[in-house]
């Protein structure tokens, strides 16, 4: 146990979180229905999933 405080408190890994300016909103019916309050978000899913080789 030599290096308890290292063990303890190693990284896993680092956030990246823009900033979210907030110009545009959903009302709030379309917010729920949207899962987001920002148009700047509404992303369709093919953005985030594996891209086609």
């Amino acid at each position: 146990m030599e290096n308890i405080h290292e063990e303890m408190y190693t990284r896993v890994g680092y956030a990246f979180v823009p900033v979210q300016s907030f110009e545009k909103m959903y009302p709030p019916e379309e917010a729920l229905s949207n899962g987001t309050a920002f148009p700047e978000l509404n992303l369709p899913m093919s953005v985030y999933g594996p891209k086609p080789n």
